[in-house]
């Protein structure tokens, strides 16, 4: 499922005194559509996984609404308190912290009241430490689903992940610089969506290539242009041959 993002709306730039555009749908708003588009054509899934870009309080309630669970990246700063009870929401005198000040222990879930939120989540906290056990980066796991375990949350947000990078990025990266899909001089829509479309189509033979080549699609490339190169090569010096007097 791809979406193009159409910049529609004109405005100025108070500061540059410069006309801009800007799409009249939000990333969030988008989300909840797709979600809402997948649910429609009955897709089975469970867990809807993202990073801190789309762990909004609309967000979590959007699909909670939907009866979907939802395993989130979270900022540091944002403001929570300790759960006493999953059905007592916080009154208006709480004193909400940033969630990394609140004593939380390590690899252990906790319900936490986040707010502005109509229900309490659970949230992990993991620490990331180097071969010389130094503290590398801490990370907020949310999530919905009360019975998850630190395994759990783990395990299932790794899904989302590989070697340690978002999936979505290396698609975006291999898109870029594998099969072309910023290199297009077209300007209509229709056009412009034609590129698109074919890009992500060489992205898709690309990886049929991969499993069956164990190769990865920078490899491939590297592959391909090498044997050309040799082929254009080898056809030069035929050409030269040909030219030179007898």
């Amino acid at each position: 499922m791809f979406e193009l993002i159409l910049k529609t709306v004109l405005y100025c730039v108070v500061k540059t005194k410069k006309e801009t555009r800007k799409s009249p749908i939000t990333k969030n708003e988008l989300m909840q559509l797709m979600v809402q588009q997948c649910i429609h054509n009955q897709l089975k899934f469970k867990y809807i996984l993202a990073d801190t870009w789309f762990a909004s309080t609309d967000n979590m309630h959007f699909i909670q609404s939907k009866k979907k669970f939802f395993i989130f990246d979270l900022q540091d700063n944002r403001l929570a308190i300790l759960a006493k009870s999953v059905t007592e929401k916080p009154n208006k005198k709480t004193r909400w912290v940033n969630i990394k000040s609140l004593d939380i222990p390590d690899n252990t879930p906790v319900k936490v009241w986040l707010k502005d939120m109509d229900f309490p989540v659970l949230v992990t906290k993991q620490i990331f430490k180097n071969e010389n056990d130094k503290t590398m980066g801490v990370r907020f796991l949310v999530s919905n689903d009360f019975s998850l375990t630190e395994e759990d949350f783990t395990t299932i947000y790794k899904k989302r992940c590989r070697n340690g990078y978002w999936s979505v990025e290396e698609y975006h990266k291999s898109l870029k610089q594998n099969v072309g899909i910023a290199k297009s001089p077209t300007r209509t829509v229709v056009t412009q969506t034609n590129h698109l479309f074919c890009s992500i189509l060489a992205y898709v033979k690309l990886e049929k290539l991969k499993l069956t080549t164990r190769l990865n699609h920078f490899e491939l490339k590297a592959k391909i242009y090498i044997k050309a190169l040799k082929a254009a090569y080898a056809e030069l010096s035929n050409i030269k041959s040909q030219a030179m007097p007898a």
